[in-house]
């Protein structure tokens, strides 16, 4: 069936799926197309009410949408939070960053701010140590305190 998905900016797009697929594999073919992230896309669907496409796991079945219906589509941006950087010596920064950053951006943000490489960085939030992928996959949110310890020089 072909869905119709327009921007508030007048820029719409036809994108054909089955009833059965998701919310969730809608937003990756409009990420495909028009190159928005799944999390920044919020859409919308008119069927006598708005209705808030918001569960990704559901299938655009269940929402009612049909052959030639019209989805709307406004791209967010996520807010900014603070979150603290506790060194070892105890002295605490605030970094504001987006919820989806990195752990390689954060140390990146580290090094340009406290002097500390990247390669000798080892950051812990709540006795994790955070290696790779985002901040927010070890369960950093807003205000909460990230501690910086220095890895061992020497073998």
């Amino acid at each position: 069936m072909d869905i119709n998905i327009t921007m508030l900016g007048g820029t719409s797009l036809t994108l054909c799926v089955r009833p059965t697929d998701t919310v969730g594999f809608l937003k990756t073919l409009i990420q495909q197309k028009l190159g928005y992230a799944p999390e920044s896309q919020k859409l919308t669907f008119v069927n006598g009410q708005m209705v808030t496409l918001n569960d990704d796991s559901r299938s655009v079945m269940s929402y009612g949408l049909h052959s030639g219906c019209q989805v709307s589509l406004l791209v967010t941006q996520p807010a900014t939070i603070q979150v603290f950087l506790r060194n070892e010596k105890g002295k605490v920064s605030t970094y504001d960053i987006k919820p989806d950053v990195t752990v390689d951006d954060f140390k990146r943000k580290v090094e340009a701010r406290e002097g500390v490489p990247v390669s000798q960085q080892r950051l812990n939030h709540q006795g994790r140590e955070m290696s790779y992928g985002k901040l927010a996959d070890y369960g950093v949110v807003a205000l909460s305190t990230i501690d910086l310890a220095l890895r061992l020089r020497g073998g």
